[in-house]
């Protein structure tokens, strides 16, 4: 009887986990604009589509108005497009929660869905120009100044032979290729510098990982004017701003990225998970933020100049933007795929849909567990965030926990 009960329970669990992921990104769209719509009929929602890119790429935004006319909460996913399968669970659940509670959030609150369509909807990190949306939120003096600069400043022309798509992947690359590369450079320049080669990311040249782009990307141009147009009057010291990634650390844990001189606050305010420092150089080795201190054009320190009193002089905004990163496979896999994904996608346009099965099966793991993590981390630091916005508006938070 009990092992009947058992397989019953596990039975309900993986329906209810499962309700809320996707296989592809129209079906996580679907749950997302379903979501929203439903939310509707109970809460002020409003739902809008912008279009990145013909014929049906979408960022879509839906904006939960709060009971209050101060602050702004903002839970983004999908920058790194294959990764947007997380957050997107993560934010149906928010939504469903919110229509089974009736409650409305003390701040608006806006989901920000599928920042990279075009790479969610094809399993890559990159969108439709190759390039890194992450590295690419930059303004004109920003592109500017990463253009004029050494591009082996990071090292990331060491392992060019790995980080540029120069063929099709044979056989042999994928099995023993890519890892005799691999070990050859990461016994001559070590596994650090490797990293903080791929991350710095590169801007000259197209074909490779982590390319930045030498203009913005159509992505951040739609969604900077929609953040200008509808909340350019919030104090940018009233919003806080989650945005949920995957890859780094172990799998299924997460840990959230801020910048040095906004860990206290955050540990305070987010208790119960990890908090590191991704523009701090001397972050410990394994840790997730190691190898960040160079890195340009993330949406962390660029977003913040569509609200109220912008961005400082030196590019920093009083808005508070996190990263949630939730672990999947150890980093050598997940720069494996990379690799041969970026090669299969530029010289074998015929097999890009096989091609893409390496990085989606390193960025989004279709396991129980993991998703299971996903949304109970996911929800904790969702309400976190709705509690802490509250806080920063100035308002009596009231936020209810999410339910056991």
């Amino acid at each position: 009887l009990g092992s009947v009960a058992e397989r019953d329970l596990q039975t309900k669990t993986k329906l209810a986990v499962g309700s809320y992921f996707s296989e592809t990104y129209v079906e996580a769209r679907e749950k997302f604009r379903w979501s929203a719509a439903a939310l509707g009929t109970e809460l002020d929602v409003r739902l809008e589509a912008l279009k990145v890119k013909e014929p049906d790429y979408t960022i879509d935004v839906a904006v939960v108005k709060g009971s209050s006319s101060r602050g702004l909460s903002v839970h983004s996913s999908g920058v790194h497009g294959i990764e947007g399968f997380a957050g997107s669970a993560i934010q149906t659940a928010a939504m469903h929660e919110m229509l089974c509670s009736g409650i409305r959030p003390e701040v608006t609150t806006v989901f920000v869905h599928a920042i990279n369509p075009f790479g969610m909807a094809h399993h890559r990190r990159w969108n439709e120009n190759n390039v890194d949306l992450n590295r690419n939120a930059l303004t004109e003096e920003g592109f500017k100044e990463v253009l004029d600069r050494d591009p082996n400043l990071a090292g990331y022309e060491d392992f060019e032979d790995l980080m540029i798509a120069k063929s099709a992947p044979s056989k042999w690359f994928v099995y023993v290729g890519v890892w005799l590369k691999s070990i050859y450079l990461i016994a001559r320049y070590g596994v650090r510098h490797l990293k903080r080669a791929m991350v710095t990311a590169t801007y000259h040249h197209q074909q490779g990982i982590f390319f930045g782009g030498r203009e913005l990307q159509p992505s951040h141009r739609l969604l900077g004017a929609f953040l200008s147009k509808n909340f350019g009057d919030v104090p940018s010291s009233e919003v806080v701003w989650i945005d949920v990634h995957t890859g780094l650390g172990p799998k299924g844990k997460d840990v959230l990225l801020v910048n040095k001189d906004e860990k206290a606050s955050i540990v305070q305010a987010f208790p119960g998970g990890e908090v590191q420092c991704n523009d701090d150089a001397d972050s410990s080795e394994g840790s997730q933020a190691a190898g960040y201190e160079l890195v340009c054009g993330g949406i962390k320190s660029y977003y913040g100049r569509f609200f109220k009193g912008g961005a400082s002089a030196t590019g920093r905004s009083a808005a508070l933007i996190a990263t949630q990163e939730f672990g999947t496979l150890p980093g050598i896999a997940m720069a494996r795929a990379m690799v041969i994904e970026n090669r299969g996608y530029h010289f074998d346009a015929a097999n890009r849909d096989y091609w893409s099965t390496y990085t989606r099966d390193c960025f989004y793991v279709r396991e129980l567990a993991w998703k299971a993590s996903i949304l109970e981390r996911g929800s904790t630091v969702f309400h976190q965030m709705l509690k802490f916005g509250a806080t920063r508006a100035g308002i009596f938070a009231t936020t209810p926990k999410p339910a056991a």
